[in-house]
């Protein structure tokens, strides 16, 4: 199964994906991440703007990651609609999205408490504004190929927020395990149709 959190800035997405994965044993992938790690300084220097990167060069980042496992939490990708049809014509699939949801204001909190160079209140609010303009087209596009989207509240401690996130986790994971059984049932109670003979 690979589960897919999404959400703006500050929503905590990172801690409850991560905290998720480790609880699985299951790979985390964040796009985030990915580019926090790069020591090059065109890289470093975009960071500390609102820009997001080249879709095709964070897809060549994630994609790869994901695609050498069957189990995944996939953090922050895709954050754009052209990503998301790079992820689908890839054969990459998604059982369950997480989104993840706070109000402006905790997120510039949350930020600034942070205190990284690049979190300051007006990048903050543009990259807030930013992913809640294209998230309706993201979460539209992948839904019409029949992945159930999740709204997690993002609000509360840390332990509260992942106890959202593993109530909805599990119920996908049980449904996903029912389906599988019933699938095999089907599979096996279906006789052997004899063929005609010969005239």
């Amino acid at each position: 199964m690979r589960i897919l959190f999404l959400g703006g800035p500050g929503t905590g997405k990172s801690t409850a994906g991560k905290r998720l994965a480790e609880t699985l044993g299951w790979p985390w992938v964040s796009s985030g991440e990915l580019l926090r790690e790069s020591k090059e300084p065109w890289v470093i220097e975009k960071l500390k703007t609102a820009e997001l990167f080249d879709d095709g060069m964070v897809a060549e980042l994630v994609l790869p990651r994901v695609e050498s496992v069957p189990n995944a939490i996939i953090d922050g990708f895709p954050r754009t609609l052209k990503q998301a049809k790079i992820m689908v014509d890839r054969g990459v699939r998604i059982d369950l999205i997480l989104e993840m949801e706070i109000p402006l204001e905790e997120a510039v909190v949350r930020l600034e408490a942070r205190g990284r160079e690049q979190d300051t209140p007006e990048i903050i609010a543009e990259r807030y504004q930013m992913y809640s303009q294209t998230k309706g087209e993201i979460l539209a596009f992948l839904a019409g190929y029949g992945i159930k989207v999740e709204p997690i509240d993002g609000m509360g401690t840390m332990d509260e927020v992942f106890a959202r996130v593993q109530e909805r986790v599990l119920a996908a994971l049980k449904a996903a395990v029912s389906a599988s059984a019933e699938g095999a049932a089907d599979a096996s109670s279906t006789p052997n149709t004899p063929s005609a003979p010969g005239n």
